[in-house]
């Protein structure tokens, strides 16, 4: 597990250190995990397009730590994939952007957050129904869409 890197309030950043903190004691306490992906959400009003780097990078983050602990969980891979649109909306669905702290590749659309829940939980009519939907939504090519 890694340390939290935030640049926010100070009252943000203790919260999150705080919580973040519980979950590296207690990597099985979902109930820790569960207030951390709330609070990283909540930050700066609630993560959207206009939030900035460091909270978007920041709750991704724990949103990849959460689902790599608790991959089945298919509701927080929806809300993940949601997190996503309202950052960069329809118009990056399928775009891979790089890492607003490091400079890096990364796959953070929404389209990869699905692709990375349905293999992680193939069973989950749920996510695949939710996949399926946002590629009808997003993609003009049929052929896309069959693959």
């Amino acid at each position: 597990m890694s340390e939290l890197v935030f640049v926010g309030t100070d009252e943000d950043t203790a919260e999150l250190r705080k919580l973040n903190a519980e979950v590296l004691e207690d990597t099985d306490n979902f109930e820790a995990w569960e207030k951390l992906v709330r609070a990283a959400e909540s930050l700066e009003g609630g993560i959207n397009r206009n939030s900035s780097p460091q909270a978007i990078a920041a709750t991704r983050d724990i949103y990849d730590r959460f689902l790599t602990k608790f991959p089945l969980f298919f509701g927080y891979w929806k809300k993940y994939a949601d997190l996503e649109f309202s950052i960069a909306g329809t118009e990056a669905a399928e775009m891979v952007g790089t890492n607003n702290l490091c400079g890096k590749p990364c796959t953070y659309s929404i389209g990869k957050v699905y692709e990375r829940g349905v293999a992680s939980i193939s069973n989950s009519v749920d996510l695949w129904t939710n996949y399926c939907s946002f590629k009808t939504e997003t993609s003009h090519d049929a052929e896309i869409i069959r693959e």
